[in-house]
């Protein structure tokens, strides 16, 4: 198990350029936990005193209105970081659970201060990952504000398939196991409208779906029902 979170950390980004010998005690220290689809890692209310790294899998961060819709903010994988808040003692204030079978490597507040101590470089890697994180939720505000379901879908679509996307000869397979409920989930829509759009882009041989996976057949054309902005 340890050979297996030292192997891991080396790869980690965040963690480029720090000693051997602070790689192997951060190893002996960090955690590793599993969980399996739906799964809740950690909920608003409660308080951490870890910062979680994605060794395995996707995590998803969501918030939840009173009456329990949810608006999915961010998927995380492999070598994204959530928790950070904790460093400054506060809380991630979002709802995480883990999206697919995951397993996180988690490290202790104290002993991930004494290696930034060391190597503060390591806090300018965070907050760009932290960076592009906000980039995105600014990116998908202004969507919500200016654009209508058929465009912020294919703007998501768009991303995914930017992501996870493996190329074939139907076209770009978004690889991840989305429902049309995560999909709405992500673009403030309702599984009914989801599902009517895309049915508009399948006919229209924009995309192709089966119950796994969404096929980007057009980008070029997303991307036009991207750029046209017509509310919907």
């Amino acid at each position: 198990m340890h050979e297996g979170k030292l192997w891991y950390l080396r790869q980690v980004d965040l963690f480029e350029g720090i000693s051997e010998e602070e790689v192997e005690r951060l190893a002996r220290q960090a955690v590793l936990r599993k969980y399996t689809r739906g799964e809740v890692i950690l909920s608003p209310e409660e308080s951490s005193e870890r910062i979680y790294i994605v060794k395995k899998g996707r995590v998803k961060l969501s918030k939840y209105s009173p009456d329990g819709k949810e608006q999915i903010l961010a998927l995380l994988q492999s070598g994204d970081v959530f928790g950070a808040f904790t460093l400054v003692g506060g809380r991630e204030n979002v709802h995480v659970e883990a999206f697919e079978d995951t397993v996180l490597c988690a490290l202790r507040r104290e002993d991930f201060y004494a290696v930034v101590r060391e190597h503060p470089e390591i806090v300018l890697r965070l907050l760009g990952l932290l960076a592009k994180r906000l980039q995105r939720a600014e990116q998908e505000i202004e969507e919500l504000a200016f654009q209508g379901v058929p465009g912020r879908l294919a703007s998501l679509l768009l991303r995914m398939a930017q992501e996870y996307g493996e190329r074939g000869p139907d076209g770009i397979r978004i690889a991840l196991r989305l429902t049309h409920q995560d999909l709405a989930n992500m673009i403030g829509a309702t599984r009914e409208t989801v599902t009517s759009v895309l049915g508009k882009f399948k006919r229209e041989g924009l995309v192709l779906f089966d119950r796994k996976n969404i096929v980007i057949r057009s980008p070029e054309r997303l991307e036009a029902v991207v750029h046209a902005r017509i509310p919907s």
